[in-house]
């Protein structure tokens, strides 16, 4: 803090060749500065402002020393800068050769008149490390206020595009109630500053300061009556993405991608629903995430915000599909199958889902002859027992009659009729068996379909998002 002012202090010196700040004879020393003190006093007021006030104008130098935090949901930049409030006056220059070449005084602050400068857009101010005043009688300046500050500013932040947005943030200075008819702040005509200096800036881990950092001169009107200037130091940050990206935004990205896995797990796993409940309730998570960094402001609603609200939304529905593929899968042969679902699972345009189309014997199996159809629906009515009860019961009377002598008229009859009801037997259990596989493949046709249309939906979200 000392080498800027000492620097700020020399740049006047070397540009007026001022002898120095150390007088010849450091014998009167003390003697110098009361004449000094006595002569400045008469001629510079301590409360109001001097008459000789050059070109009624006061003068800000600013310079950055870090950022040191960017607060989005309060709204709040908090950085350290150098400020340096000053102006020109006749009354505050002496001859250097005259008080032991002394070409600088030192002074307790609110010695002499200080303009009422402040920070306007502050909520809160700190001062620190420099409490003095100081005089360059070689040009008449005088230094009213020159400290390193710590300044909470209050700025909007537009984060519609979080974690690749960019801010800007002015910090303006200027006089509390002295209108521009009192004074005017102005370009110092030697030391024009129109950009900061930075030399001894210190980078910000998340925010990168684009560079020039521009100062200007502009003024603010209060009821359209009182005109007021004040000097704007124009912040334009840049988030550095990386952070984000790696933490939070790419595994969101796997997450979503993930979530189309739910229509190529089997059902038989037992997983289906359970792999998508718990894609569905990390994306929930995020979005608390995302209440804790940004602010809760519906005027710049974040993209990344809209494209969670998107996928949640997509991961539900996931899970209600997934629940009708289950239930299509387990239907077996409790429903007959209609001609149009038959058709669909036979049909060669399921090589589109990389499925080979159910074999059409199996879509459209063949009718048995109307003698056994009778004959099975007589045995429907008839008899309660399960179908490989019968069939066992079958065979065995089957082995009954091989036993016997094939010459017993009698027994021949029993032969065929056994032989009959276990061929009906036969039938109806291949029929069911066959229904149930058919549904199952028809519930591997429909989540291929919900497959596609979900990866189709999913490139187009992030063909949306990526044009924003």
């Amino acid at each position: 803090m000392s080498g800027i002012i000492v620097s700020f202090i020399l740049i006047f010196c070397l540009t007026f060749n001022c002898s120095g700040v150390v007088p010849n004879d450091t014998s009167n020393g003390v003697e110098w500065e009361t004449l000094l003190m006595e002569k400045l006093t008469k001629k510079l007021p301590k409360y109001v402002q001097p008459d000789d006030l050059r070109n009624n104008s006061v003068h800000i130098f600013l310079d950055l020393y870090q950022i040191s935090d960017v607060d989005e949901r309060r709204g709040v930049l908090t950085a350290k800068m150098w400020v340096y409030y000053y102006y020109y006056s006749e009354s505050a220059m002496w001859n250097c050769t005259d008080y032991g070449d002394y070409g600088m005084l030192l002074v307790p602050l609110n010695t002499f008149w200080s303009a009422d400068i402040v920070a306007l857009d502050a909520l809160e101010v700190k001062y620190e490390a420099f409490d003095r005043q100081f005089v360059q009688g070689q040009i008449g300046l005088v230094a009213f206020w020159s400290s390193l500050a710590t300044v909470k500013f209050s700025c909007s932040f537009d984060v519609t595009h979080f974690p690749f947005d960019s801010q800007s943030c002015p910090l303006r200075f200027g006089p509390w109630v002295s209108t521009q008819d009192s004074y005017r702040i102005s370009r110092d005509p030697y030391i024009p500053q129109e950009t900061a200096d930075l030399a001894y800036y210190s980078e910000h881990d998340e925010w990168e300061l684009v560079r020039p950092v521009r100062i200007s001169i502009d003024e603010r009107v209060f009821r359209a009556a009182n005109a007021y200037d004040m000097i704007v130091m124009q912040l334009d940050l840049k988030r550095r993405h990386m952070f984000y990206s790696v933490v939070f935004l790419l595994p969101n990205i796997l997450i979503y991608c993930l979530s189309s896995l739910v229509f190529l797990l089997p059902v038989d796993s037992g997983e289906k629903i359970s792999f998508s409940i718990t894609i569905l309730l990390a994306s929930v998570v995020s979005f608390g995430t995302i209440s804790e960094i940004l602010p809760a402001s519906s005027l710049n609603f974040p993209d990344i915000a809209y494209f969670l609200g998107v996928t949640v939304t997509q991961m539900s529905l996931d899970t209600l599909l997934a629940t009708i593929v289950i239930n299509i899968h387990f239907i077996g042969g409790r429903r007959k199958m209609g001609y149009t679902v038959r058709r669909i699972i036979s049909s060669q345009g399921l090589w589109v889902f990389g499925l080979r189309p159910c074999p059409i014997e199996k879509a459209f199996p063949r009718k048995t002859s109307s003698e056994n159809r009778g004959l099975a629906d007589h045995v429907r009515s008839s008899q309660k027992e399960s179908a490989p009860n019968r069939l066992a019961e079958a065979i065995r009377k089957r082995c009954q009659v091989q036993d016997s002598s094939d010459d017993n008229p009698a027994k021949s009859t029993v032969d065929r009729e056994s032989l009959e009801q276990a061929a009906v037997n036969l039938v109806e259990l291949d029929s069911e068996e066959n229904m149930d596989f058919l549904w199952k493949y028809f519930a591997l046709v429909v989540d291929r379909l919900f497959f596609s249309l979900h990866v189709t939906a999913s490139i187009g979200i992030f063909i949306l998002f990526l044009s924003i």
